[in-house]
This record gives C-alpha cells, structure tokens and sequence, in this order.
C-alpha cells in the first residue's frame, strides 16, 4: 500500500510538469504615425497577449501551393537612396516639399510593406537595405548603386525591382507615374508597363507607362530583368502628404505586387488569385482582383505589309481591348532581308504539283512547235491564271 502512494505521488508530479504554460508573446501592431504629424515612422507597440485564435487564420493559404505563384522566384527589392539624414544628398534623393520627409524613408516603408505582399505570392525576398541607412556607409555613389545590382546577381535574382518618388522644380502640380528599364532587356518591358499600371491606378496618378532609362543601378543587373518605379512626386504637395500615411504606402506596395504578379499571367501563363493571397495581410483584399482585372497590360507584335517589304509594331493592349502604345520593333530593310531569304529558300525547294504539270506543257508544247510545220505560236492555256497575280507561276 505504501508503494502505491508513491507511485501516485510520482504520477501527479509529473502530470504538473507538463501542463502547458500560458506563453506571454510580444506581438507587433501596424506601423504608427509620430507625434509629429508631418512624418511617419515604423514602431512596434506592445499588446496584450490573448488566447484566441485570428480572425483570418493564414494556415489554409501558407499549406496551399497553388496560391504562391511566385514560389521558386528570387526578387531582389532595393528601397532606393536612404541615409539622407545622417549624410544628405549623398545620392540625390529629393525631400517632401510640405513635410521634409527623406525619400528614402518612403522608399523603405513601401518596400517593407511590398516584401509582405510578394512573400504572400510565395517569393524569396532579398532587401538591399532594411534600415534608414546607407548600403555601403562613406563610399562613394558609384560604389553604393553597384551594390544593389550586385546583391541581385549575388543571390541568382529572377527580378530586380527599385523603389523610388521623383521631383520636378517650380511644377508642383506635376504628378504621375513612370517605370524605367534598360534598354537591353526586353523582359524589363512589359514588367514596367504593367508595374505602372498597376501602380497609377492604385494611387490615381497618370499612368505615363514603361521608358527606357540609362542608370547605373540598372545596367549594371547584367541579364536579370530589372525596374526603377519613379511611382509619384514629392515635389507635388498634395502628394506628398498623402505619401506621409502609412495606408497610402500599402496602396503603393501593393501596385507594384499586382503589377508584377500581372506580368507573371500575361508572360507565364500563371493564374493568379489576387483576393486569396492578399487576404491574410490584407483587410481590403476583396477588391484586388478587380484592380488586377483593369490594370493589366498584354503585349503582341502586328506585322505590317506594304507593296516592298514588311515592318512589325509592339502594340500594348489593356484589359478592355483598348490600345495604349505602340512602338517598331523590326525595321523594314531587316523585313526586306527576310523576305529575299525566305524567298531565295522558296526557289530551291521542290516546285509544287501545279508547276510541275505546267512545265511538263510546256515542254510539250516546245515539241510540237518543232515537229509542225505550222509556224503558228502555241498559247499554253495556264498562262491566263497567272494573269492578274503578283506571284510567277514558275
């Protein structure tokens, strides 16, 4: 009896041991505005820590793979500038007209916010900085825009996407939208075009489209497919203030997400459930799909024929079927070469059925003609089907 008062003792013991603890969890609210009004800054908030489950729990989403489309791709985001603060203008960046705000700290708070949205979609996020800093502390700016690009080539990026906000002296009504990308890359294109649209439509700027553009930063990526998103001005003052609020800079992040995620469906053929990824980050998910629908941009080359030779056109094409660019794309001396290639390639080739009936005719008829004493021509009856064709018979 005495055994079994030990044995229970010892089972009530280790019963307490296991009992699951309350675990106190430090948990990070939405990022707040500073007691200054005219800036807005990062900051976690502590919270009571509570037992229930979310309301929108992301389990279902993150165990779901058809719901990551960008799972295997690698996306070197670069908040561009930074720093300015401690070392200004050290690389040009311009500053709030109103507030006095860097641009690179909108800059990082857009990026900070684009890395969760493109995270969701299932991307492997790679940030050239996470802080207000510079990347390379007292190097010159040279030094500074090649590491960004290197850190793309580094981790083996699929894209390279650059955060900017412009500025334009004495216009301070100037206010749109623009995506650069080097002219080496055609990938680059139709990913500044959707990027921008996307973009334009989310914040209600002019959309001005994809540009060529000669930066550093740009052509230093090599062969990986890269943007600089010049999303808005801080030179406007009412642009400004509204790039000082926190939810207009998810507005912007979440442009450039769809823009790319756009790119993806039109480019590789992946489709794409826009409310079911921005959900579990998002409490107005319901209306990205819309929004993707409207700012996608298709892209597709027309060939144009004139009596000598042939050009060929890029035309952008949106979601209603309207047109909305257009550029060459083949100059006509190269269509003309083309054509005399295909055509010299045409003339070696086997003579079709047709051809060769009416040169055995011919041939015939070139007999008879010496066999007769008749001088009279012969017509060979196939001639009049190649009366009022461009195209020889033979």
């Amino acid at each position: 009896m005495q055994i079994w008062r030990y044995v229970l003792a010892g089972s009530v013991v280790t019963a307490l041991a296991f009992v699951p603890q309350q675990q106190v969890t430090k948990m990070a609210s939405m990022p707040t505005m500073d007691a200054n009004p005219a800036f807005a800054s990062l900051k976690l908030q502590k919270l009571t820590p509570t037992n229930v489950l979310p309301a929108r729990s992301p389990v279902s989403f993150f165990s779901s793979r058809q719901n990551k489309p960008l799972s295997g791709i690698t996306i070197c985001v670069d908040p561009g500038h930074g720093g300015e603060n401690s070392e200004p203008g050290y690389t040009g960046g311009t500053r709030g007209i109103v507030t006095g705000q860097t641009e690179g700290d909108v800059n990082l708070r857009v990026s900070l916010l684009l890395r969760q949205y493109l995270e969701a979609a299932g991307a492997r996020v790679v940030m050239t900085r996470i802080s207000d800093d510079r990347c390379q502390g007292g190097t010159c700016k040279r030094d500074e825009l090649d590491f960004r690009s290197n850190t793309a080539k580094q981790y083996r990026a699929d894209f390279f996407i650059s955060v900017h906000h412009n500025e334009v002296g004495g216009k301070p009504n100037t206010n749109y939208t623009a995506v650069f990308y080097p002219k080496h890359s055609g990938a680059s294109a139709p990913l500044a075009a959707n990027i921008s649209s996307a973009v334009s439509r989310y914040l209600g700027t002019r959309n001005v489209g994809a540009k060529v553009g000669d930066y550093r930063v740009l052509n230093q990526i090599g062969s990986i497919p890269g943007v600089i998103v010049e999303a808005s001005f801080m030179s406007n003052p009412n642009e400004d203030r509204r790039l000082a609020n926190l939810a207009y800079n998810k507005q912007e992040a979440k442009g450039i997400a769809t823009g790319i995620l756009n790119y993806f469906r039109t480019a590789k053929s992946v489709n794409v459930d826009f409310q079911q990824i921005f959900a579990p980050i998002d409490s107005q998910a319901g209306s990205a799909q819309a929004m993707a629908d409207a700012s996608i941009i298709r892209r597709q080359v027309v060939e144009r024929k004139s009596m000598f030779n042939r050009t060929y056109e890029e035309v952008t094409i949106d979601r209603a079927g309207k047109q909305v660019a257009r550029r060459p794309v083949g100059s006509s001396t190269l269509a003309a070469k083309q054509h005399k290639t295909s055509t010299k390639t045409a003339s070696v080739s086997r003579p079709s059925e047709r051809v060769e009936k009416f040169v055995a005719a011919s041939q015939q008829n070139a007999k008879t003609l010496q066999s007769t004493k008749n001088s009279r021509r012969v017509v060979i009856s196939e001639r009049d089907k190649a009366i009022g064709s461009s195209r020889p018979v033979i």
